[in-house]
């Protein structure tokens, strides 16, 4: 963010932030992030919100689990399962593309709601993921470098495919609950846990694949054990329902394999209970450097790192690797 952005946002922050005197007052004792004070104000402003309830979690949650805190008490809230708030939030929206007279490169940004973030993420992440198998393997790009190519990839290619079909929409995973007494769907949310308005479940179908979370259904078994070693399209499903982003370091979905807790080489099982998402560089701690993943009392799990003598050990090792990699390749003569 530029000064002079980030010294007009402070000081927007700091006017809202009169409304709300205890969670000034916990700012000023040092009891909460001043991101988590920034979301909380921008909160108050988009609607009514509960400040007690929201002040407790902000003195203890991260910026970005508090932020998925306040977008659900948000939803929970609102009179309309959260229609106004997200025509709001698309009456927002705007992108911009320029040169740069610097370098003469093209820069491209923009904001989007919720839904619409969720379909360009979806399908940048799947035409990565395409990109990435079709790279050699010695030359590959930075990830930011393969973003730009799926987005250039995207935005220019031709309406139809090569069998003259259209191009089909990204693979958008949605959650909603349903009552079985009065038939409807409730709760609805994107694969990542951010709310949205039920309402929208039925325009989303005419826009994406919607992919089905029929879980412990007899069509879909989930627990396969030792019939196959990769995780099936329903278990991935099902994986990011749960966890919704990588265990570790919380990447997004989309980016994250299944990762079994027991390796499947000493007879670890492919049953849900037994994976969990970890992107690849999670996924290198894991097996590389001895990070383990470990389960709380209340069913998260998380990577917890080797302990402190291994720890020595492996940057030791990392770095003869590193200087190893660095110093020139002497030719035989």
């Amino acid at each position: 963010m530029r000064p002079r952005r980030k010294a007009r946002s402070e000081v927007e922050t700091a006017v809202e932030l009169e409304e709300l005197p205890k969670t000034s007052e916990g700012l000023r004792d040092g009891e909460i992030p001043y991101e988590n004070a920034r979301i909380l104000a921008r909160a108050s402003q988009e609607g009514e919100i509960d400040e007690t309830e929201l002040v407790e979690k902000a003195r203890t949650q991260s910026p970005d689990k508090f932020a998925g805190t306040v977008r659900k008490h948000q939803q929970q809230r609102s009179e309309d399962d959260g229609m106004s708030r997200l025509e709001h939030q698309r009456s927002q929206r705007f992108a911009k593309i320029k040169t740069d007279n610097t370098d003469g490169m093209t820069v491209l940004y923009g904001r989007f709601d919720p839904i619409t973030g969720a379909l360009i993420e979806t399908a940048l992440s799947q035409k990565m993921d395409e990109l990435w198998r079709e790279e050699d393997p010695r030359a590959r790009c930075s990830p930011g470098q393969r973003m730009a190519d799926a987005l250039a990839g995207l935005v220019t290619r031709e309406d139809t495919n090569q069998d003259g079909k259209p191009p089909r929409g990204p693979r958008l995973l949605l959650i909603a609950d349903y009552n079985a007494v009065s038939r409807e769907l409730r709760n609805g949310r994107l694969g990542d846990g951010t709310p949205i308005p039920t309402e929208k479940i039925r325009d989303l179908a005419c826009q994406s694949d919607i992919l089905p979370g029929i879980f412990r259904g007899v069509s879909q078994p989930l627990d396969l054990g030792r019939s196959r070693r990769a995780a099936s399209p329903a278990q991935k499903i099902a994986l990011v329902a749960r966890d919704r982003a990588c265990v570790g370091c919380g990447a997004n979905a989309n980016w994250t394999q299944a990762h079994h807790i027991t390796p499947w080489a000493v007879q670890g099982n492919t049953n849900l209970n037994d994976m969990v998402l970890l992107c690849s560089r999670c996924h290198h701690k894991v097996h590389d450097d001895h990070w383990q993943v470990h389960k709380t009392p209340t069913g998260k799990h998380h990577l917890k790192p080797p302990p402190k003598h291994l720890r020595h050990a492996l940057r030791q090792r990392n770095k003869t690797r590193r200087r190893r990699r660095r110093s020139p390749i002497k030719q035989q003569k």
